[in-house]
Parts: structure tokens; sequence; C-alpha cells
């Protein structure tokens, strides 16, 4: 896995490669669905993050399930994102969007979904070959990429910086050494993190899918204001050496937000609890919220070499689908 970690930023500039492939499309569109599921919908997150900063206007939709929560019109552009090509709610959803006309771009190493999107004519974008062991989760760039190009070329996102200077950028980072002695700071408590409401979905949260994947391990997620409005109660005295806090304040927040992670910390740890500021560096939103995952890959990785164990394989989830 540390190789996947060193290597991941390249994806960034293979996805812009394969996006330039594609045939121009001008038409039109006032609605995007991802239809992906686990590892294979987290960019969707980040697609959230550029949305809020950029106030983006039209409607946007992460599909995790079967079927589709609103109709698919021809004004309608589909992202089907599936590593395998084999997530069987993401075929039920392409299959139900091709059905009713939206416009497709499907992407995965082939499988099922390949089968289908050339079938149909749609566009499909082969993950180019990744080494045994490598997991949905870590094509998380790759799957951004695709998204951001298309999106950006589709004049529905505004371009930040070229993906070639981001990944650049990340691989210049060095941030295994911080990661390593994150981890041994968690031990076996249970990581929390709480970001800002732009992140969210997209850092904070994938914080906790990589460490339930990664280092086995439950965690919780959120942001700040809102859980200074219903979850800080929860966390009591008497559960304050089952938890510890992962803060990751950005730059780019309203003023009183930060106000809060400074008040929030300090109300944890007079509570008992460890806390931990992990604030976003970089740039940009990309930028920050990319190098935070970065940091994520790493501490969940030394956190499950820590507890001896293995962070790619996910027996459980694969023991569930083969009794699905």
């Amino acid at each position: 896995m540390r190789q996947f970690i060193l290597e991941g930023p390249r994806q960034l500039t293979e996805a812009a490669a394969e996006v330039s492939r594609l045939r121009p499309d001008t038409r039109p569109a006032d609605r995007v669905l991802l239809l992906g599921m686990g590892g294979s919908a987290l960019s969707g997150g980040l697609v959230d993050l550029l949305r809020h900063s950029q106030k983006s206007g039209w409607d946007w939709r992460v599909v995790r399930e079967y079927d589709l929560p609103v109709a698919a019109e021809p004004g309608t552009l589909a992202f089907a994102l599936s590593y395998s090509g084999n997530t069987e709610e993401t075929l039920e959803a392409f299959s139900e969007a091709a059905a009713s006309g939206a416009r497709l771009l499907a992407v995965s190493a082939g499988g099922k979904l390949e089968q289908a999107a050339t079938a149909r004519r749609v566009p499909w974008i082969r993950i180019p070959p990744k080494p045994d062991g490598f997991q949905p989760r870590f094509a998380l760039y790759f799957m951004f990429g695709v998204l951001y190009e298309t999106l950006v070329r589709a004049g529905l996102l505004q371009a930040v910086e070229p993906l070639q200077s981001l990944a650049d950028w990340l691989l210049s980072l060095d941030l295994e050494d911080e990661g390593r002695d994150v981890a041994a700071w968690l031990g076996s408590r249970i990581p929390v993190v709480y970001s800002t409401p732009a992140y969210e979905s997209g850092v904070a949260r994938t914080w906790r899918i990589k460490f339930n994947e990664n280092s086995k391990v439950p965690a919780l997620a959120g942001a700040l204001p809102e859980a200074n409005h219903n979850e800080m109660i929860a966390f009591t005295p008497q559960l304050a050496d089952q938890y510890a806090f992962l803060l990751l304040p950005s730059p780019d927040a309203h003023p009183r937000i930060l106000r809060r992670f400074h008040l929030f910390a300090e109300t944890l740890e007079h509570t008992g609890y460890p806390v931990r500021s992990l604030p976003m560096k970089g740039e940009n939103p990309l930028r920050r919220a990319l190098s935070s995952l970065l940091l994520a890959d790493w501490t969940s990785y030394y956190l499950a070499r820590d507890h001896g164990l293995d962070p790619i394989g996910i027996p459980a989830i694969q023991d569930f689908k083969a009794k699905l």
C-alpha cells in the first residue's frame, strides 16, 4: 500500500490524458449525477467542495443505490464509476439513466460496465492497469480527475489549476512521518474527524472511510458548526478514554467557524479528550483537500500496521458480497 500512496497523485495526469481523448460534447447540462458505490464514489465529495467554493447552481447528486432519485432526462449528464465494472447498484442505475435518455460517461477497469457502455455506444474510459492488491478506494485521484476535467470542459466548473501542476505539488509533499506520528498518537482510540462544512463530504467523510477500510477501525466524522448544536453533547467525561479528535480547520472558512474550532478543542480537552489539530494546507480548495487526504492515507496505513493488520484487504466486505 505504501507504494500506492506514493504514486497516487500521478493518476491525476492519467485522468486528464484520458479525458482529452474524448470527443467534446457542447450540449448544455443542468443536472449531473454520479452513479457509484464505495471507493468509486469518493470523488463526489470533492465535486461537492468545488460546487460550494464556486457557488455553482446546477443540480448535482451522488447516487449510492440501485434507483435514480430524480428523473434522468436529455439535459442530465451521468457518470457511471465502478472500478471493477461489476458493481451491481451502479450497473442498474446506469441502465435506468441510459433508458431515460441521459448523456453518460462510464469509467471502469473493464467488467460488465464496459460491456454495457459498448452495447449502448456510451463513451467509456478504461482505468489504466494497476498492480495486484490495488483497491477501488486507491483510485480516488483518477476518478476525481475524470470528473473534474469533464465538468470543466462542459463549463459547469471553473478550472482551479491544471491537474499536472496539482499532481506535481502533491508528489512534492512528504507527509509520511506526520501520518506515522498521528497514528501512534491515536493508539487504540476511535478517531473522530471534524472539518468545515465545505470539506465535510470530500475530506472528513473520506478520512472516516480510510480509517474504516485501511485501518479496520470504526470512526466518526462531521463538521462545525453543526456539531456544536448536537453531537458535542454526547462526548461526556465517561467516554474520554475511548475517542480521540482530529480537527481539520481550513483557512477559507468563515472566521466564526475557525473560532468555534478553537473553543471546541478547549472544551473537549477540558472534558478529558485528546485533541489534535491538522489544519489543511494549500493555496486552493483542491490542494487543501487532497493534501489532507494524503495525510489520511499515511495515518490510516500506519494505524493498520501498528495494530498488526493488513491495510489493503477487505475480507468482510468481499465475504458479504459473495453471500449477497
